[in-house]
């Protein structure tokens, strides 16, 4: 495959139509045709399929979309990274994060990299732990923070955060008045779980093994967890940075009795090397983590 055919494919699902994106390439629709043919050959999948005079994406082209998008991420990354060296004669500083710590940590972590670093811009590019490793493994980020590691080669990880999962209850919960919570507080309460199969969703469950919980409701992201919680739909475990980091009124933060570890990582390549600005940053998100391990005081 070439880029001439994987920006075509990528013209072609957004616009949905081949004539359309032929004039956002600036050239002819058999062009484009030609160009999709080509790619569906390498692949060995088909892409679309023709509903009367709509073309529709089938789920492989879905899937392979998706994959295709970060990589032009990573493109207009450099695109404006080279912008900025032409008008500063510096460089950006690119991060690729898991959601918790772009929603928790990066905020506060950046405004820290600002006070020594007030003209650089910042790029943030956030996906699952897989998808930043392989951000940094492409050199499409400068440094990355992940929760987990991957088999990735030429990767190092720092650990630079462990906290020990925490219960949130709703502030008018019955269980919020408790110090400690225990497997046997959450028993035929709703509860708002991490994804199945995920690692961290693993760690919570095998304290679970009759398990007597009503699993409600499922989300990937703890930042969604501590706002269902707070609006009374359930209870649930999560990392404590997230609900501290949050600040939500109506959302009580209670040990829980067993041992949940949730790490995060700093990310860098062996392949290439770690610069000033990301080394920096690595400090401002370390420092983060060090102020958001103090429990918030009880309201």
């Amino acid at each position: 495959m070439n880029f001439k055919q994987v920006e075509a494919f990528r013209a072609v699902m957004m616009t949905r139509s081949m004539t359309t994106a032929a004039g956002l390439l600036h050239t002819s629709q058999p062009n484009v045709s030609r160009w999709i043919a080509l790619l569906e050959k390498t692949l060995g999948f088909v892409l679309f399929q023709r509903v009367g005079t709509r073309i529709i994406p089938t789920p492989e082209a879905e899937a392979f979309y998706a994959d295709v998008e970060r990589a032009f991420i990573g493109l207009e990354s450099l695109n404006d990274s080279a912008s900025s060296i032409r008008r500063r004669g510096t460089g950006l500083l690119r991060v690729g994060a898991v959601g918790s710590i772009t929603q928790c940590v990066l905020p506060d972590a950046i405004r820290l990299f600002r006070q020594k670093f007030s003209d650089i811009p910042v790029v943030v590019n956030t996906g699952g732990s897989d998808v930043v490793a392989k951000w940094l493994a492409t050199g499409v980020c400068d440094i990355g923070f992940c929760s987990l590691h991957t088999d990735l080669p030429g990767l190092h990880y720092e650990r630079i955060n462990t906290a020990h999962g925490a219960g949130i209850v709703p502030a008018a919960h019955p269980l919020a008045a408790k110090a400690l919570l225990t497997p046997a507080d959450f028993h035929d309460e709703n509860f708002i779980s991490l994804p199945a199969g995920s690692f961290n969703r693993a760690a919570i469950d095998r304290y679970f093994p009759d398990d007597a919980r009503i699993l409600s409701i499922e989300t990937p992201y703890a930042t969604t967890i501590c706002t269902m919680v707070s609006k009374g739909l359930g209870i649930s475990i999560v990392n404590p940075v997230v609900p501290r980091a949050l600040a939500i009124p109506d959302l009580r933060e209670i040990p829980f009795s067993e041992k949940v570890e949730f790490h995060s990582y700093a990310v860098t390549s062996d392949h290439h090397p770690v610069n000033t600005l990301a080394r920096r940053m690595a400090e401002c998100v370390r420092e983060t983590f060090t102020a958001l391990d103090m429990p918030a005081t009880p309201g």
